[in-house]
């Protein structure tokens, strides 16, 4: 029998294929949505369905043919697809996304997968809706659980499917207009890379997260701190994890990447859907001189404009591509720190989003693309903060470390008087500061924890 092939992959959607494949999981997302409804067992395998039929990529499959990736026809939902039970006695809903996150879908297989936890008592129901990146980005993971919330509350659809998302190679790119400022170019060579604590066969890798919420006071204070300092919030949280991972650390530069979505710089906006993947990482080195806050938010900033604006579409071979997924693979060591942002999601989730009480995304990282990556997403005007990492990879006390830090630098925002700004820390690159838990990180699974774009500006950084 003939499978009809949709469409090549993207360099970007083959970077997150071939790493989720050949990396054990790695990029794998899954997003925890809670809805204030308990939902019937038929109720909902009927709107998944509807939902799958809408939604033409959710019955895509990833086939590589002649050394290059393509999505083909798939069969809709399947029975493992979708796995329903109660929320499990002394589990949170925190550590189901975590154990999602270490089940990696297979390769070759469906690339999403929905599960549903009831809690009765609390009359609410935990989705938990993972998927292979290759066809999710941050605007993407709202606009599909937007249908899937109308399918579930709302009238039944029986419309047109919605068109399969376009290739971002075939599209023209435009570079964005943005003030650079002079800047020494982003060299070529990077700064010290970051050692694996363990380096452990694949099998025995893992993801963890440790969740670093705040309310939505603490948010509005931070949103306020920003705005009398000319900070984006993106810049306050990115500058925020820089300084905490290097005090965490003893490091006087940090390698940062910082996530990007594409969707805004094609020409062809007209052809771009809600779906797909679209998004870009770009490099920016980072000094931490023992200046203000201020002072390395502005050397950030500068230093990531330089780079986003250098940074331009590859459209490599996908032989290349797995080769160099193959080289991270390889390593012993992660090139730097990542922040990602989703942005505010209330509004992407459409009309019953009220029916949401709570939401996170967090994406696998079993430790070989990046050491640490920040998970930033508003939701009901609060910010949620996750702290991504690979077990055994990356030192826990680092992460805990990083993560009392970051709370501690929020905390000063938040209690600083208008105008002022704290002090400098202590050296850079001087000292390690003994790392105190911070948080209870969500575990890499019960049992067995071995689950886990364009070439950004090094071949094996992929968001």
């Amino acid at each position: 029998m003939t499978v009809e092939l949709i469409r090549k992959l993207s360099d970007v959607e083959a970077s997150f294929a071939y790493t989720h494949g050949l990396l054990k999981g790695n990029t794998q997302v899954t997003t925890w949505v809670s809805v204030d409804s308990l939902l019937g067992d038929t109720e909902l395998r009927d709107a998944v369905e509807r939902w799958a039929r809408r939604l033409p990529l959710l019955r895509a499959r990833i086939e590589e043919r002649d050394g290059s990736l393509w999505f083909r026809e798939g069969p809709g939902p399947e029975p493992e697809q979708l796995r329903r039970g109660p929320l499990p006695a002394g589990r949170s809903p925190e550590d189901l996304q975590g154990e999602e996150l270490n089940d990696v879908l297979p390769t070759g297989g469906a690339l999403w997968r929905l599960r549903t936890a009831a809690d009765e008592k609390a009359g609410v129901t935990h989705l938990y809706f993972t998927r292979n990146h290759a066809i999710s980005d941050g605007h993407s993971t709202g606009g599909t659980l937007r249908v899937l919330l109308e399918e579930l509350f709302g009238t039944p659809s029986d419309g047109e499917p919605e068109p399969f998302s376009r290739n971002g190679d075939e599209l023209t790119y435009r570079v964005p207009e943005a003030d650079v400022p002079e800047a020494e170019d982003v060299p070529d060579a990077p700064v010290d890379p970051i050692p694996f604590a363990v380096r452990a066969p694949w099998p025995e890798r893992g993801a963890a997260f440790v969740p670093v919420d705040l309310s939505a006071a603490e948010s509005a204070a931070v949103k306020l701190y920003c705005r009398r300092r000319g900070l984006t919030v993106n810049q306050f949280f990115a500058t925020a994890l820089a300084e905490s991972f290097a005090l965490t650390t003893g490091r006087d530069e940090v390698e940062f990447f910082t996530a990007v979505s594409l969707r805004r710089r094609y020409a062809e906006t007209e052809h771009l859907t809600d779906l797909g993947c679209y998004i870009s990482v770009v490099r920016a080195p980072l000094r931490l001189d023992g200046g203000s806050f201020k002072d390395h938010a502005q050397a950030y900033r500068d230093g990531f404009r330089a780079a986003d604006a250098t940074w331009r579409p590859a459209a490599r071979d996908h032989r290349e591509i797995r080769a160099a997924v193959q080289a991270t693979a390889a390593a012993g060591s992660s090139p730097g720190i990542c922040i990602t942002n989703v942005g505010p999601v209330d509004a992407s989730l459409g009309a019953h989003a009220e029916r949401v009480t709570g939401f996170r995304t967090v994406v696998s990282r079993t430790g070989a693309n990046y050491g640490l990556v920040l998970h930033l997403s508003t939701f009901r005007g609060a910010f949620g903060l996750a702290l991504s990492y690979g077990t055994p990879s990356v030192d826990r006390a680092v992460v805990d470390g990083t993560a009392k830090l970051l709370r501690e630098r929020v905390a000063l925002a938040v209690a600083a008087a208008p105008g002022e700004d704290p002090g400098p820390r202590p050296p850079y690159g001087s000292v390690a500061i003994p790392a105190v838990p911070a948080a209870r990180p969500r575990p890499a699974g019960r049992g067995r924890a071995v689950r886990g774009s364009t070439p950004r500006t090094r071949p094996y950084a992929t968001g």
